[in-house]
């Protein structure tokens, strides 16, 4: 039985008017006078490091592209020869540490690291490398990161924590179990971004992982109040 819509035919789905849609969109976006129309508390969406037709054309192009996709003996010859590549950064401002986070490729940042990378060192939108091993879901990397000093509750230009990427994206959940892990969990738990949501927020209204944080953060808040027992006297004093 045809409907009332199909037969009136006013209904009818046109893809060329959601291109039509994005491309209006598109131009709203990169006119200055309206841009601001699209700003929110998430950064831009689009955060996949840029493409380079010819990495090893030139040595900046070259270190970025060893340290994504893990080309460790690459990667230390260049350095040896010019150290100061460590710095290197493409146009959105991505290092050679941000490129091994979101490649997941842990050898690759113990080198880095122990050749003066900084673990806080970020883009043009704000993002660490651990924002970039978070998003991602590189636990792996995201664990060594903080094992080196990286900070959880660096902000980025919308005010977004590596645990806001995690607590809203669905298949971030190793990644979020090692920042549960931290005795500063709670706090880290309460930061807002730039749209006024908290990590916890956006789990319990728009992600998954509500339930990891209704157990974690009341069981973490209470370990962390009682922080002080682990002092033997002290412990011995309140159970006598």
């Amino acid at each position: 039985m045809m409907s009332d819509s199909d037969s009136d035919g006013n209904d009818s789905f046109n893809p060329k008017d959601i291109h039509e849609i994005h491309d209006e969109i598109e131009k709203y976006k990169s006119n200055p006078e309206t841009s601001g129309m699209f700003v929110s508390g998430w950064d831009d969406a689009n955060q996949d490091v840029e493409l380079v037709k010819d990495p090893k054309a030139n040595p900046v192009d070259h270190v970025l592209w060893a340290a994504e996709n893990g080309e460790l003996d690459t990667l230390k010859e260049i350095l040896t020869k010019q150290p100061g590549l460590v710095f290197a950064r493409d146009s959105d401002g991505y290092t050679p540490l941000h490129r091994a986070a979101y490649g997941n490729h842990v050898a690759v940042i113990c080198y880095l690291l122990s050749v003066g990378a900084s673990v806080s060192t970020t883009t043009e939108l704000g993002w660490t490398p651990l924002h970039s091993a978070c998003n991602w879901n590189n636990y792996k990397a995201a664990a060594r990161l903080l094992a080196a000093g990286a900070n959880p509750i660096a902000l980025s230009e919308g005010a977004q924590t590596p645990l806001h990427l995690t607590a809203a994206i669905s298949h971030c959940k190793s990644t979020l179990l090692i920042l549960m892990l931290r005795d500063d969990m709670v706090n880290i738990a309460k930061t807002p971004n730039n749209s006024h949501e908290t990590p916890e927020q956006l789990a319990l209204g728009h992600g998954i992982y509500g339930p990891l944080f209704e157990m974690v953060l009341p069981a973490a808040s209470y370990i962390h109040s009682q922080a002080f027992t682990c002092n033997p006297y002290v412990r011995e004093q309140i159970y006598k």
